[in-house]
């Protein structure tokens, strides 16, 4: 597997980086599929992702993908500084395709976004998990993470 740090010039992106943020907001978008079946996504709304993602300065952006031998991507994670303090960092998300599950991928852009946060000096990573993502939270928790808050919601 080989993991790349993606750089973004918003004044010039070329047709195989809008391909790839195409397919990264598709899988941010549609992760909630996971654990709602009937959950649907919206073109709107995988396009406002990716302005999102373009419209972030990139200082403040980690987006590294996982490749196969292919060149295919087969994960992501996007993180970014976060505006209320450029000392903590909010993994906004973290997908790998089910067939490379349970082989490190998830663990080792966790493990480059911890390098990165190191060199920009950011002292806190923040993230949020489906209370359902029983994989996520167990490597979470490996990786040295803390439990916080428990959001719920009430449909009337």
């Amino acid at each position: 597997m080989n993991y790349r740090k993606i750089e973004l010039d918003s004044s010039n992106i070329d047709k195989k980086s809008e391909l790839l943020l195409m397919q990264i907001a598709k899988w941010h978008n549609l992760t909630p599929k996971l654990w709602i079946p009937d959950y649907t996504v919206t073109t709107a709304e995988i396009e406002e992702t990716v302005l999102k993602i373009q419209n972030t300065r990139n200082e403040d952006l980690l987006l590294v993908v996982a490749e196969d031998e292919l060149g295919h991507i087969q994960g992501f994670i996007w993180a970014c500084k976060q505006e209320k303090s450029q000392d903590s960092v909010m993994i906004l998300s973290l997908y790998v395709t089910e067939d490379y599950r349970g082989q490190g991928v998830a663990t080792k852009l966790k493990k480059l976004l911890e390098e990165w946060c190191r060199l920009e000096g950011i002292k806190t990573i923040e993230t949020t998990v489906h209370y359902k993502n029983n994989s996520m939270i167990a490597l979470n928790q490996k990786l040295g993470y803390n439990p916080g808050m428990v959001y719920m919601t009430k449909k009337l």
